[in-house]
């Protein structure tokens, strides 16, 4: 009995896996493939590797352009973030104060609410400012997040208080113990929440479309989309190359990021 329970565990784990992996698989699949076999059975199931949809996907839009704004919009937005999240929740965990709840129970409020909600006022205060078509209209806007401050109160609150205090006698103070313990001790749930934020800044696709409108400031995602709607509309091999240009530094960030994620998960220990 217990076998066959374990088997239909793995087998429903494999199946999930495969329903999740096939969409990956079928893009990448058919970035390599001629027209003729994408739409035949079997098809791009096993491609040949006609590398040339990749070139030319590559010469029909500035990847490379969109490519930066990505990454460099991600890695600000991310590192303002996390030190945002790390002052608010260090602040909220050791500094006593009769508001922190009120404080807290806000901020998770804010996760219920719907960013199409709020789109239309940040875009005035954006307009309004002067941002529009700028990095700044697509950075600042998102360098708190609540749930990473969530997330590193929920860490922070696992630490005996019994440390802190053996460090204030030690002299180290409050600024010490945030950086020079509290902080080592954080860096598998800062790098998961790092490539959360990561992600959600390499995924953000309305609101830049909202407050940009010429590549040289817009993302990945927009020049996909863009490119989708004006470049080689039926060549489903060539946007398929298009697409897993967007997808594969993803990929990339983890399989090196995995393990970190993991490890956090494993020992986040969410707490109410």
């Amino acid at each position: 009995m217990r076998k066959t329970k374990r088997s239909f565990a793995y087998g429903f784990l494999v199946l999930s896996a495969l329903i999740t992996l096939f969409p990956i698989w079928w893009i990448f699949s058919t970035s390599f493939e001629t027209n003729t076999r994408a739409y035949s059975f079997p098809g791009a199931l096993v491609p040949q590797f006609h590398w040339q949809n990749y070139q030319t996907a590559w010469s029909l839009a500035p990847w490379g352009r969109f490519l930066a704004n990505s990454v460099g919009m991600g890695l600000v937005t991310t590192l303002l973030a996390l030190l945002t999240s790390l002052l608010a929740a260090y602040a909220l965990v050791f500094i006593p104060n009769r508001l922190n709840k009120l404080i807290f129970s806000l901020i998770l409020a804010t996760m219920m609410v719907p960013f199409y909600s709020i789109m239309i006022p940040d875009y005035l205060i954006v307009r309004d400012l002067g941002w529009l078509n700028s990095y700044m209209a697509q950075v600042v806007p998102f360098i708190a997040n609540g749930f990473a401050i969530f997330l590193f109160v929920q860490f922070m609150r696992s630490f005996p208080k019994e440390l802190r205090d053996a460090a204030l006698m030690d002299g180290v103070g409050r600024w010490g113990y945030l950086w020079r313990i509290l902080v080592p001790n954080l860096l598998p749930a800062i790098n998961t929440v790092g490539v959360y934020l990561f992600l959600l800044s390499w995924n953000a696709f309305l609101w830049p479309l909202v407050v940009t409108n010429g590549p040289t400031v817009q993302p990945i995602q927009v020049g996909l989309a863009n490119f989708l709607s004006t470049a080689n509309g039926t060549d489903w091999t060539v946007l398929s190359a298009a697409a897993a240009i967007t997808t594969l530094p993803m990929l990339i960030l983890y399989v090196f990021a995995q393990r970190q994620i993991v490890e956090s998960v494993s020992r986040t220990g969410i707490k109410g």
